[in-house]
């Protein structure tokens, strides 16, 4: 796939975790596989998308990515087990990729 590509199935993506948050807010149990489906999609295009560098930086920056995706796989374990936590890591994955769009060096 090519990076523009992996870039709209990354949007897809956090598109599809948003409609299964949601779906799962309203009560229905297909928010949990809408929701899982989303973050497997987010991840795999998340990590076809990091820069590959030799600067420290970037290489830090690419590992607060796995932040993410556990708070994404959290989220959804809590979602699984009928929690109500399951708000708190995807809020924690929000605000770190959030921060991270601001950091990452601009080429």
């Amino acid at each position: 796939m090519t990076a523009k590509y992996n870039s709209w199935a990354f949007a897809a993506g956090y598109a599809i975790v948003i409609v299964g948050a949601i779906v799962h807010i309203l009560g229905y149990s297909a928010g949990f596989y809408v929701f899982c489906i989303g973050v497997l999609i987010n991840t795999v295009s998340r990590f076809k998308l990091l820069p590959r560098s030799g600067d420290a930086r970037t290489r830090r920056l690419n590992g607060q990515h796995f932040i993410i995706v556990a708070c994404f796989v959290a989220a959804a374990y809590f979602m699984y087990r009928q929690r109500t936590a399951w708000a708190l890591p995807l809020l924690i994955a929000g605000v770190v990729d959030f921060y991270l769009t601001f950091r990452y060096p601009k080429s």
